[in-house]
């Protein structure tokens, strides 16, 4: 039986591989999987750390590092899944409306 904990270190892995080999000069889509990514990522190392202090729930000392790192985690991957919403709410309202502008100059120029 394959370990769970082995899971979420592939998916971050894979998704780290990802961001990794993505150029600078990328599109504005391709920077929102990117910020996608690393949301995932930040989730994985939240659960990562969440299995390791469960694991060593019994050395009192470390439990609140762990703690700590996992509500930091929580926190990256709230705020990275933020702007990725609100990069891709903005830019579809953008999209809708430089269509509209198109539509209403052209419907003018016709009428």
């Amino acid at each position: 039986m394959d370990n769970p904990i082995n899971t979420p270190i592939e998916q971050a892995a894979a998704a780290l591989a990802n961001a990794a080999a993505m150029p600078m000069t990328v599109t504005d889509e391709e920077t929102l999987t990117l910020v996608r990514d690393l949301a995932r990522i930040a989730r994985h190392l939240g659960e990562l750390t969440a299995a390791a202090r469960d694991r060593w729930a019994d050395w009192g000392t470390v439990t609140p590092h762990l703690q700590q790192a996992e509500a930091l985690a929580a926190d990256t991957t709230r705020c990275l899944s933020h702007a990725a919403g609100t990069y891709a709410f903005h830019d579809a309202r953008v999209r809708i409306g430089c269509r509209a502008l198109v539509h209403n100059h052209l419907s003018t120029r016709t009428a």
